[in-house]
């Protein structure tokens, strides 16, 4: 994923939800060795829900919503968000994407942490947060469950890092909603800042 940094001073939040993705990243990549759980090749079981299932928040979606500004294909995908699907889940593959989703790399937060995730359940057993193609790979691993149980990543806390980010935009909507209000943001700061440049020149 690359963001120009000429967007930080533009976007505060930024920097901090950037870091914070590869940090994830490091900590799904150490989970995905510790127990060789991956994601069968081409699957897109997690992205073929409706897209009320899948929450993010105008924060964690502001990396795909400037890559698309840039790319002047935002409105090309806000046209797609009156389906029940997200907009992003496409069930056709071609060699530059990975899975089933047309912006992985820039995917929000809940998208890089499901499947390598652990949360507690109310008998306070820890458990993944998974699909059943993955809960089958970690069951046939309990006893590594066992033995770094107080180690493993939990879903809560590194969600709860990308809401301190922003206190107003961390608020999680569907996903579609969400995509909806992250490039409104991103386009009407966007025109503010060039119209204040604008004003600045002719001064």
């Amino acid at each position: 994923m690359y963001i120009s940094q000429n967007y930080y001073s533009l976007f505060p939040q930024l920097q901090k939800i950037v870091r914070l993705y590869q940090e994830v990243e490091e900590i799904t990549s150490n989970v995905k060795n510790l127990f060789s759980a991956k994601c069968p090749e081409g699957c897109g079981q997690c992205c073929n829900t409706a897209c009320n299932n899948i929450e993010a928040s105008i924060v964690e979606m502001l990396p795909l919503c400037i890559h698309l500004y840039e790319q002047n294909t935002y409105l090309m995908w806000l046209d797609k968000t009156n389906q029940n699907l997200c907009p992003f889940y496409e069930t056709e593959r071609t060699n530059h994407r990975i899975g089933c989703c047309a912006v992985y790399e820039y995917r929000p937060l809940v998208c890089r942490l499901f499947g390598f995730t652990f949360m507690t359940h109310k008998f306070g057993a820890i458990v993944p947060v998974a699909c059943t193609t993955l809960q089958k790979q970690y069951s046939a691993k309990k006893e590594i469950i066992a033995m770094y149980s107080s180690n493993l990543p939990h879903i809560s806390s590194i969600s709860m890092q990308s809401m301190m980010i922003d206190s107003v935009r961390g608020n999680r909507y569907p996903i579609n909603e969400a995509f909806q209000k992250a490039i409104e943001y991103v386009v009407l700061k966007m025109r503010f800042s060039n119209y204040d440049e604008d004003l600045n020149n002719i001064a």
